[in-house]
Order: C-alpha cells, then structure tokens, then sequence
C-alpha cells in the first residue's frame, strides 16, 4: 500500500529531474532552493547534535571525546549548512553509549 501510495511522488520527482537534467526546468533559483529544502526535511530525518551535547550525553569531557575521535572509535563530526559547530549524528552517539555500557 505504500509504494501505491509513493507512486505519484515519484513520478514529480522523476519528472523534476528529467527537467533539471534537459535544461527545461522553470524553477527559479528561489523556488530551487525551496524545494531542495523541503526534500531535505524528508532525506535527513536523523538527528544532528553539537559536539557539547554528544560529550555531554556520553558523560565525558570534551578531551576524552576528542580523544576518541581522534582514535576512530566515535566518527568525525560533519559540517551541515546552517550550523557553524561540526554536528554529530545522535544514533552514532548512542551506539557507542550502548557498547560502551555492555563492556563496562
């Protein structure tokens, strides 16, 4: 049912790429922007905290945490347009949490 449901989403979007990839698109640069931000809300549904709040859920300090990234055991943080802190993603922080807590 949802794939039935998806259908005539998919078929926007496909016909909005074949547009864009043509050169036949008529959005303009504001509206181009506006629907990329729309898609974005729906293509990153995960949630992105800041480095103090990911130390900070792991109860550790800014150095060990550091450390760690450092070491590869907890990823790099990204850069995501509109923040100027590097974000962390919160599931990755709460796997490490979780097998952290079942070696301990």
């Amino acid at each position: 049912m949802r794939s039935s449901l998806l259908s005539p989403v998919r078929r926007q979007l496909v016909r909005v790429v074949e547009d864009i990839d043509s050169g036949n698109s008529e959005l303009s640069d504001n509206e181009a922007v506006e629907v990329a931000d729309f898609l974005k809300k729906f293509n990153y549904r995960d949630k992105w905290i800041s480095k103090y709040q990911a130390y900070t859920y792991l109860n550790m300090s800014r150095a060990q945490f550091d450390n760690l990234v450092r070491e590869g055991r907890l990823p790099r943080g990204i850069k995501i347009e509109g923040f100027k802190e590097l974000r962390w993603n919160l599931k990755d922080i709460k796997e490490y949490g979780k097998k952290t807590a079942n070696q301990g």
